[in-house]
């Protein structure tokens, strides 16, 4: 489609003061409905800090998601549950990139502590990050492989698994990171516990979704005391 020199100032004027306001280069809908045929639509990113399901359950907090600028969201500390607590979540989305930082995350059952847990996507793409992070004593890796796994043993519970770096490449092709994902054999109801979870890519028919990393077992029996 051709456009008059007039109408190109326009649009090029418009791009380049949505990039210098937000950081990103966003097209306006009226664009993207004379589009190519074929083009990959806006995409969405979200994050949240952390989130469990069990005995108690605790909703992701705090939770953002933006398909145009970025958004962010911070909470001093979660502890409405024994079950996991962390200060200083932080959390931020826009179009094509999502962040989670937790600080002083704790899950007691399992004797997990991490002095902070981070997960980062962009453009389809993830990582995580892991500051002085133990479980049972064990240091672990700071940058842990994609779908890393470790068996873990808790005294009186029996065995549970840690996840670090889980990547799941989602239905519309976004890419979703958790930083650590934690089972529990908890007596009358298993707990999950997730802390610092980012999606972002770009979503639609047009992008074929690529097969997630195969997991990385760790083995070792790491028994948990307590």
């Amino acid at each position: 489609m051709r456009y008059s020199h007039a109408v190109r100032g326009v649009l090029a004027a418009g791009l380049v003061t949505t990039g210098l306001a937000a950081g990103l280069v966003s097209v306006p809908a009226s664009a993207l409905a004379t589009a190519p045929q074929g083009a990959v639509p806006q995409g969405e990113g979200s994050a949240y800090g952390l989130t469990a399901s069990g005995p108690v359950s605790v909703p992701p907090v705090p939770a953002v998601s933006s398909t145009t600028e970025t958004v962010r969201k911070s909470l001093l500390r979660e502890e409405s549950t024994d079950l996991v607590k962390a200060s200083a979540l932080d959390v931020s989305a826009s179009a094509a990139r999502a962040r989670s930082t937790v600080a002083k995350a704790a899950v007691p059952a399992a004797d997990l502590m991490a002095d902070a847990v981070t997960a980062k996507c962009r453009g389809g793409h993830g990582s995580a990050h892991l500051a002085r992070a133990v479980i049972a004593g064990k240091r672990l890796d700071a940058s842990p492989p994609p779908n890393t796994t470790i068996p873990v043993d808790v005294e009186g519970v029996g065995r549970t698994s840690l996840t670090l770096n889980k990547q799941e490449r989602m239905a519309d092709g976004r890419l979703a990171v958790t930083a650590m994902e934690l089972r529990l054999p908890l007596p009358g109801k298993p707990a999950l516990v997730r802390i610092a979870s980012a999606t972002c890519g770009k979503s639609g028919p047009a992008e074929q979704p690529a097969d997630a990393p195969a997991p990385t077992p760790v083995e070792h029996d790491l028994p948990v005391t307590g």
